[in-house]
């Protein structure tokens, strides 16, 4: 997880500096900053993927195309040697610049062509364009604003609020939803941001947006035995585990953690860390996660919470940037941090498949013609 942020119109150092200093706690390993008349980008970094030249911001060869960026492209490897064959260089062996040439050579359309989840920020100077995008589910986080015709972004709302022309203005329709459906709608928020599977490009024109991804849900009955099901499952938890640093599971004794635990635990050389939380009751799910744990012999780690619960309310929403409902991995992510730098997680799996209860399928043709900013 690292934190990206920056704004057009302005080179104020000191503000780019303060924005990305709160967002210190995404990417504790290292800071970058680019600023040029009338352009900044800054980048806090947790090195997972190229620890020792992976630092950013990084260049193209010319040093005309610049990006700050959040995440992983899974598929990096690949798509470097398609580059390679094409005649670009590269001089780090990360996937951030595998993007900045992906996109010299197929301009926008490269967006597609990425399997992972991130978010990033693009400053080509030969056509004095900035250009924001975002993974298809939306899993890393990328907020903004307009100001008098500049844009100000950040991965989370606290650093664009640091920005002294940005407006605090409730959306008050977002709000009603989250408290009538316990979340917002796929197109709205309680702050603008940029949408899953969307790109934002700024340059003299103004703002133009697109998607270059919809997900079109069909139904369709899955046996949770189907080859195919499992196959994909068990090649995107693969995929996942690319790093240069250990990996940990949070494990919930559920079906969706237990899962990534097998899986994980069949493609892992070395014993995984998982991590549980209780409150200290008997209905917690502590003596289930230990079960899944001791079979597939994970290093298992448990942390209980059984008060403090509202005073640590405030800091947990600061993190959240949002309202939301369950707020205790907060918690466990306190735990995980003490061993490990990668987590995996089945938060989405539920609603991958419509949820509980199906609210998000029965909620999902829901209209949102517009969002304001806070």
């Amino acid at each position: 997880m690292c934190g990206i942020c920056g704004a057009t119109g302005t080179s104020d150092s000191n503000l780019l500096h303060t924005m990305t200093e709160i967002l210190r706690h995404r990417g504790p390993d290292d800071t970058g900053f680019y600023v040029d008349d009338g352009l900044m980008l800054g980048q806090c970094r947790l090195s997972i993927i190229d620890l020792k030249t992976g630092r950013q911001p990084i260049y193209n060869e010319d040093q005309s195309i610049v990006i700050v960026y959040n995440g992983e492209i899974y598929n990096f490897p690949q798509l470097r040697k398609k580059l390679e064959s094409k005649g670009h260089s590269f001089r780090t062996n990360s996937d951030t610049e595998v993007v900045i040439h992906a996109y010299e050579e197929f301009d926008l359309d490269c967006l597609s062509m990425f399997n992972g989840m991130f978010a990033f920020a693009l400053y080509d100077s030969n056509r004095r364009r900035l250009v924001l995008a975002r993974d298809r589910y939306g899993i890393k986080p990328l907020y903004y604003a307009m100001i008098n015709g500049n844009l100000v972004f950040a991965s989370e709302i606290k650093s664009i609020l640091l920005h002294p022309g940005v407006r605090r203005n409730l959306n008050r329709e977002a709000l009603s939803y989250f408290l009538t459906l316990r979340y917002v709608p796929l197109d709205g928020t309680l702050f603008e941001g940029l949408l899953p599977g969307n790109y934002l490009a700024f340059d003299k024109s103004g703002v133009g947006q697109g998607a270059y991804w919809h997900l079109q849900p069909r139904p369709h009955k899955v046996d949770v035995e189907d080859s195919v099901l499992l196959g994909l499952l068990e090649t995107s938890i693969k995929r996942h585990m690319i790093s240069d640093v250990p990996v940990g599971v949070y494990l919930s004794g559920g079906l969706d953690s237990a899962s990534l635990v097998a899986f994980a635990s069949k493609n892992s050389e070395i014993p995984l860390n998982t991590f549980s939380m209780g409150f200290g009751e008997e209905t917690d799910e502590l003596s289930d996660a230990r079960e899944i744990a001791e079979h597939f012999g994970t290093i298992h780690h448990e942390t209980v919470v059984r008060d403090g619960l509202l005073s640590n309310f405030p800091e947990m929403i600061w993190h959240m940037d949002s309202p939301k409902r369950n707020l205790y991995p907060y918690y466990l992510a306190q735990l995980a941090g003490k061993h490990v730098k990668v987590v995996l997680s089945g938060l989405g799996g539920d609603e991958l498949f419509g949820g509980y209860d199906f609210r998000y399928a029965r909620n999902s043709s829901t209209a949102w013609d517009e969002t304001e900013f806070l």
